[in-house]
């Protein structure tokens, strides 16, 4: 579902010189549960505090699922539509920072999607998408390296947005559990074992707490749901990334294919406006 002005506002961030660009990515059923509003602010996130800094920045920006646009002269450079990882569009994305075309980010260009609400929907969803990375990743990730001398900050960029960092972070926690169990058998005790868990699970927990915050604060206005909820998904936010680390383990050892996400929210605009305005009770 698009605002009004969508293709206009598109239409002027295209004109000014891109011939790729993506919109501002909301959501319609954002107070739907807590597993929808972690989807929903991890896009707005994106399309605010990345993409927004990255047009600010003079940077390409990257695109994200819906809501984009490329010129035909984008897909004759191409070769075509040659893009079948299980993330296209950031292999889209890497594909043209490379050969030197950026994508543009309008802000004003607000497209609303509608987000799962089921976690086993989610787990098959995020699951696709880090395996994803690891596939772009592997074709990409050292053009990327090699190039960021030459293109510039944009290969480090979408370099750092394909790494499996909660693979890393899921490593860490591997380490700190053996460093405890050795820790114990050394006649330690247990109680500064969980004292060294209860703070790392308090660091991640305060970083990702931190990152949705700042996010739910700058989209405040555009966050279409109560303010009640909106204020207790920021506390549920650090756990909704939390099952990442599970999610992107699994992706690696396991096989994942696409499969559909259903969608079955038939909304107006003017509705989801309409829920944005409300202040009525979680």
């Amino acid at each position: 579902m698009l605002e009004e002005n969508f293709i206009e506002e598109m239409d002027k961030t295209f004109s000014s010189g891109y011939d790729i660009v993506t919109s501002y990515r909301n959501s319609k059923n954002y107070g739907d549960n807590w597993i929808s509003a972690g989807n929903a602010l991890c896009f707005l996130r994106e399309s605010r505090l990345l993409n927004d800094a990255r047009m600010k920045l003079g940077t390409a920006a990257t695109v994200g699922g819906t809501g984009f646009m490329f010129s035909e002269s984008v897909l004759e450079k191409c070769g075509g539509w040659k893009f079948f990882t299980l993330t296209e569009d950031l292999e889209f994305s890497a594909h043209n920072i490379l050969n030197g075309v950026k994508c543009g980010y309008c802000h004003d260009a607000i497209l609303y999607d509608e987000q799962p609400v089921k976690f086993s929907q989610s787990w098959k969803q995020r699951m696709r998408w880090t395996k994803g990375y690891l596939q772009v990743a592997g074709k990409y990730g050292v053009m990327l390296l090699k190039n960021s001398g030459t293109i510039g900050f944009s290969c480090i960029d979408v370099l750092m947005a394909i790494l499996p960092a909660y693979i890393l972070t899921f490593i860490s926690l591997l380490f700190n559990m053996a460093a405890g169990v050795a820790s114990i058998v050394e006649g330690n005790g247990i109680t500064d074992t969980l004292l060294s868990a209860s703070i790392s699970f308090g660091n991640m927990y305060s970083a990702a707490f931190l990152l949705g915050a700042i996010a739910t604060v700058s989209e405040w206005k555009r966050i279409k749901c109560s303010a009640a909820k909106k204020i207790l998904y920021v506390f549920t936010f650090p756990i909704f990334m939390m099952t990442y680390v599970p999610i992107s383990v699994a992706a690696v050892f396991g096989k994942v294919s696409w499969e559909p996400i259903e969608h079955t929210l038939s909304i107006s605009a003017t509705e989801v406006k309409r829920r944005g305005n409300r202040k009525g009770k979680i």
